[in-house]
C-alpha cells in the first residue's frame, strides 16, 4: 500500500500537514464530522442492543432452566410409571413378598387420582395398563368393557380366557355361570361297588362342590396334595399376608396359625365322602372323556385323569369335541416345591385348560399331586392328617361378605395347624384366639 494512501496518524494539528509537505493522507473537516455523527448514532443504539443482547441471553438461560426442569419432571415421570408397571405388571410366579407398605405414597396418590380424572382421559390411561394390571383393578363391568375394547356381542368371559390361554399368565377368569367339580379318587381306583352299567373307562367320577365361585379373575397357588385360589390383586390365604397385617418371618407353611391376625375369616364345609382315603360321594355322576382330541399347540392328548379339580364353565362341554392344554405352574408353595424337588414335576401337573373347537375355554383343572388332602384349619387335629375327613374352605376379609377366595388345604402334617403349635409350645400369632385346651387326637 502507498503512504500516501495512509491516513496520518498526527491529525489535524499535523506540522507537515501545514507547510503542505505531510506525505500522508488527511480527512476533511465535513469527513471527520460524518464519522463522529455515525459514531455518535452508533453509541446511542449501543444500549438497546445491549439489552436486546441481555434479553436473549436471558431468555436463552430461561429455555435452559425450563429444559433442564421439564427434562427432570420426563425422567420422574417415567421413573414412576416404571414403578407402577413394576407393581402392577408384578407376574405371580415370582417370589411372593410383603404387600404391605410397598406402594409408595406417590404411586397410591396416582391411583387414587386416575380414577378422578375426567371419563375420557381416564379411559385412555387404563387403556395403557396391560391384562393382569387391568384385572386387577376389579374395575366395573361395563368400564372393563370399554378399556379391553370388546367388540359389541362379545362374551366378556369368552374374551378373557382366550387372552389369558394365549398370554399363559397363571391367572383364570371365571362368569357368573360355573360349577365346581372334583374327582378325588386314589390312583384313578373305580368304586368297586358302582353299577357295572354306569361305568366307563374312558370317564371320570365327580361330585359338585357348590356353591361355585363368584365371577372375577383369579390366581392360583399350588400347595402340597391342595390348591389355594384368590382374586387376582388379593393376599392368598396360604401365606403370611394379609390386609391388616403381615409376618415376614413366620414360614408360610404355618399360615394357619395367623390367617385371623391377619385379617381374614373362614367358612369351612365337611365333605368327608371326598377324602381319599374313602372316596365315596353322596351325590356323582361320570364326565365323559371320549370327546378328547388333540391339543393344536402341543399335537398330542393331554387327558384328564383323577385326581382332578374342574372349574365348569359351559354346560355340557365334554359332550362335544374338546382338548386340554397345561399351563405353567407360576406359584408353588415352599412345602410342594420340596417335595417335588427331586421327584420331577409329574405328579404335579397344576393349571390347566379345556378348549372347545372354536377356541374358547370352557373349563379349568387345577391337580395338586397324587390325591387331594384338606383339613379345617381351625379344626382339632386328626391322627388320619385330613385323608379321611375332608373339608373345603371358602375365606374372606374380615368384616366382609365377599368370598375372595377358596382353598383345598393339603394334609394337615405338612403344615403347621395352630392346636399342634399350642401343643408342642411353639408361639404364633393367632395364639390369643386359642385356649391352653388339653385334647387328645382323634382317631
Amino acid at each position: 500500500m502507498s503512504i500516501y494512501n495512509m491516513l496520518c496518524r498526527n491529525g489535524p494539528t499535523c506540522h507537515f500537514l501545514a507547510r503542505g509537505h505531510c506525505w500522508f493522507r488527511h480527512t476533511d473537516v465535513h469527513e471527520q464530522e460524518d464519522e463522529m455523527v455515525e459514531l455518535l448514532r452508533l453509541l446511542a443504539r449501543l444500549p438497546q442492543r445491549i439489552i436486546r443482547l441481555q434479553g436473549i441471553i436471558a431468555n436463552q438461560l430461561w429455555l435452559e432452566d425450563e429444559e433442564e426442569e421439564f427434562v427432570n419432571m420426563a425422567v420422574e415421570r417415567r421413573e414412576k410409571e416404571k414403578e407402577m408397571r413394576r407393581i402392577l405388571n408384578k407376574p405371580v410366579h415370582q417370589e411372593l413378598k410383603c404387600q404391605r407398605g410397598f406402594l409408595s405414597n406417590d404411586v397410591k396418590d396416582l391411583l387414587s387420582n386416575v380414577s378422578q380424572l375426567p371419563p375420557e382421559l381416564h379411559l385412555a390411561i387404563l387403556r395403557h395398563f396391560d391384562l393382569e394390571a387391568v384385572l386387577r383393578l376389579e374395575l366395573p363391568y361395563n368400564l372393563l368393557r370399554q378399556v379391553l375394547r370388546l367388540p359389541r356381542g362379545e362374551k366378556m368371559g369368552s374374551w378373557l380366557g382366550r387372552q389369558l390361554l394365549e398370554q399363559d399368565l397363571g391367572i383364570i377368569y371365571v362368569p357368573g355361570e360355573n360349577k365346581m367339580l372334583l374327582a378325588n379318587d386314589e390312583d384313578g381306583d373305580e368304586d368297586e361297588d358302582e353299577d357295572e352299567d354306569r361305568k366307563d373307562e374312558n370317564s371320570l367320577k365327580v361330585s359338585d362342590i357348590s356353591p361355585g365361585l363368584p365371577p372375577g379373575a383369579y390366581k392360583v397357588r399350588i400347595l402340597k396334595n391342595g390348591f389355594d385360589l384368590v382374586r387376582v390383586g388379593q393376599d392368598f390365604l396360604s401365606t403370611q399376608c394379609g390386609p391388616i397385617t403381615c409376618f415376614p418371618t413366620t414360614e408360610n407353611k404355618d399360615w394357619a396359625g395367623s390367617f385371623m391376625s391377619r385379617g381374614f375369616s373362614l367358612q369351612t364345609e365337611t365333605r368327608s365322602d371326598l377324602a381319599p382315603g374313602n372316596w365315596g360321594p353322596e351325590h356323582s355322576w361320570r364326565l365323559s372323556l371320549g370327546q378328547a382330541l388333540a391339543d393344536k399347540l402341543c399335537g398330542t392328548v393331554d387327558q384328564m385323569r383323577a385326581p382332578v379339580f374342574v372349574i365348569s364353565l359351559q354346560e355340557e362341554w365334554w359332550t362335544q369335541p374338546w382338548s386340554h392344554r397345561r399351563g405353567k405352574n407360576y406359584s408353588v408353595d415352599s412345602v410342594a416345591h420340596n417335595y417335588l424337588k427331586d421327584r420331577g414335576n409329574e405328579e404335579l401337573l397344576g393349571l390347566g385348560m379345556v378348549t372347545n373347537m372354536q377356541g374358547e375355554v370352557v373349563a379349568y383343572t387345577i391337580s395338586g399331586g397324587p390325591v387331594f388332602a384338606a383339613y379345617d384349619p381351625a379344626d382339632d387335629p386328626h391322627s388320619d392328617e385330613g385323608w379321611y375327613d375332608f373339608s373345603v374352605s371358602r375365606y374372606q376379609y374380615t368384616g366382609q361378605a365377599e368370598t375372595i377366595g377358596l382353598i383345598i388345604t393339603g394334609s394337615q402334617n405338612d403344615y403347621g395347624m395352630p392346636w399342634l403349635l399350642e401343643q408342642e409350645e411353639e408361639e404364633f400369632p393367632d395364639q390369643e384366639h386359642y385356649t391352653a385346651k388339653q385334647y387328645l387326637p382323634t382317631s
